[in-house]
């Protein structure tokens, strides 16, 4: 006799079930996987509970946060994929990839996505996945594992055979976004999938992808039925069984307006600091004077450890950076950086007012893990200051408490940001007369 199902129910419909906290904790907790939460504008992370991968062990979390413990845990061919994963998670989308750990013979999945309902928040997991990836390998018959590279991605990918041109594979959301057939796509150029606009841009990508192995931007594409639409498209140069190949993935991100807190007016009971920075500063036109009036400068409230100026080149992809404090006495000045990863990236990105990050050791930006943790930063606050609409420098307050800069304490911080302002145009206004004299 079959067994019947619940009254008012069928097997074909899956009842909506209230589970109790303590229930859900112990699902959460026992989770066969790392699960966390991200905050897309503060590109912070917290874990949800604390499973490990094996061979990983207390380091599991790092793949998540580290750039520099990527490139030593995840098998080279295999980075690209996890770091496109990494930039799509920077930007709230939903993404997921399999990769393959060094030394070792472990699969591993990570995906995310938005949380429904709060779009500031993504959530996501880490999971073991070797028997099935082997098991995958073992029966597609051919290219198994280009495939794998992006049949799990929940954006459109594409691989494309760089010196032919020729599309090799596809995911089911490429296919569903160029409504082409599996079959129809099977020596499909890639040309036909671009705008006709975009031929002499895709020759200068191509030219650009063979020395930087990346390339990221706006741009336009066609369907089938030729109806035209844009993407963001992430490009990679990838090598795989001896194929030179292009991983093309899309999507179409829009940045948060901002992180909803209200900026606060510099205060009458604070005047008087952004008057004696004022006198302090007129006439100092070197950087490191001028860093060394705002150290002293502590505020009321919120004190810091360290200040620092970073000094942004976005169309040349450089950020030289400045800065003073004990944390910072090794550093050389105008250290350099590349624009990606850093907070002014993320700053024009969500279109932030400023950007305040609570504890270092959860950020997912790459510049946290490469300046600002391995000199015992765990919190800062960053302001930026732009000249005729373009991001041109950035204050941060540094200390090494964690949570030092609250929201609350904007009042004080803007205390600072006018004086900032004027020294920093003082500052290039005496490097051009220097540059002109000679």
């Amino acid at each position: 006799m079959p067994f019947p199902p619940a009254p008012g129910e069928t097997f074909d419909f899956i009842p909506h079930r209230e589970l109790a906290c303590e229930d859900l904790a112990k699902c959460v907790l026992t989770f066969p996987g790392l699960l966390w939460r991200t905050e897309t504008a503060l590109a912070r992370i917290e874990f949800l509970n604390n499973h490990r991968v094996e061979c990983l062990g207390d380091k599991t979390s790092l793949l998540l946060r580290s750039a520099e413990f990527r490139k030593t845990a995840v098998e080279e061919q295999d980075l690209p994929l996890v770091e496109a994963f990494i930039a799509a998670l920077g930007q709230g989308g939903a993404s997921g990839c399999v990769f393959r750990l060094r030394e070792s013979q472990v699969w591993l999945k990570l995906r995310c996505w938005p949380l429904p309902g709060d779009p500031r928040f993504s959530v996501g997991y880490l999971i073991e996945v070797t028997d099935s990836a082997e098991a995958i390998k073992s029966i597609i018959e051919k290219d198994s594992e280009l495939q794998l590279m992006i049949e799990l991605a929940e954006n459109p990918v594409l691989l494309v055979d760089f010196d032919s041109r020729m599309v090799m594979a596809q995911n089911a959301a490429a296919a569903n976004l160029f409504r082409y057939s599996a079959d129809e796509f099977r020596n499909l150029p890639f040309a036909a999938l671009c705008h006709q606009d975009m031929r002499a841009t895709m020759q200068r990508i191509a030219n650009e992808i063979l020395f930087h192995k990346k390339w990221e931007g706006k741009l336009a594409f066609r369907r089938r039925n030729s109806a035209p639409f844009t993407a963001e498209a992430a490009l990679r140069f990838l090598v795989c069984k001896e194929k030179r190949l292009l991983r093309v993935s899309l999507t179409q991100v829009e940045g948060l307006a901002g992180t909803g807190e209200e900026d606060a007016a510099c205060g009458p009971a604070h005047q008087e600091l952004t008057e004696t920075l004022l006198r302090r500063l007129s006439g100092r036109i070197e950087i490191q004077d001028i860093l060394e009036v705002f150290l002293a400068a502590q505020l009321p409230s919120y004190s810091f450890d360290a200040v620092m100026f970073s000094d942004i080149h976005a169309r040349k992809n450089k950020v030289f950076v400045y800065g003073l404090g004990e944390p910072f006495a090794r550093m050389q000045a105008g250290e350099t950086y590349s624009y990606e990863g850093t907070i002014a990236q993320s700053i024009e990105r969500f279109k932030l007012d400023h950007l305040i990050v609570e504890d270092t050791l959860e950020s997912i930006k790459a510049i946290d893990w490469a300046l600002f943790i391995p000199k015992g930063i765990r919190s800062y606050f960053a302001k930026p200051f732009y000249r005729r609409g373009v991001l041109r420098a950035v204050l941060v307050l540094c200390s090494r408490r964690p949570g030092a800069f609250p929201a609350k304490g904007l009042s004080e911080y803007s205390c600072l940001f006018e004086p900032f302002d004027k020294a920093i145009e003082a500052w290039r206004a005496a490097r051009r007369r220097s540059r002109s004299a000679s």
